[in-house]
């Protein structure tokens, strides 16, 4: 196990791994903890999302997302609750295997994601 400690301004960003209509997504990924860099049993990264862009619905198998808005504004969208808007201060926790995505983003984005189990 790597450090119990770590300062997100040391780490670098790395390019989103998601597509849209063949082209990779306007967007990047700074990984805090993972299973396969850190042996970490849950994954925590930042990810920052440009404006305009929409991520596909898509599904975590086998564990739930939690995303907490940083910064700018998007639409989230969940499946069962719908879609709503995502501002800074905003929690949201997306239950396994549930099809979901960020939308619409108006502001620049940036999250802070946690999946537990880890998903990588």
């Amino acid at each position: 196990m790597t450090a119990p400690y770590k300062k997100t301004e040391e780490l670098e960003w790395e390019d989103h791994f998601m597509k849209v209509d063949g082209k990779m997504v306007d967007g990047n990924i700074k990984y805090i903890y993972t299973r396969e860099r850190d042996e970490s049993p849950i994954t925590v990264m930042m990810v920052k999302l440009r404006k305009g862009v929409s991520l596909p619905d898509h599904v975590h198998r086998d564990q739930p997302d939690l995303v907490y808005a940083l910064e700018g504004k998007a639409t989230m969208f969940v499946d069962g609750q719908g879609e709503f808007p995502l501002e800074p201060g905003m929690v949201v926790q997306v239950p396994p295997n549930t099809l979901h995505s960020i939308r619409n983003i108006e502001e620049d984005v940036l999250i802070y994601n946690v999946f537990a189990p880890a998903t990588r």
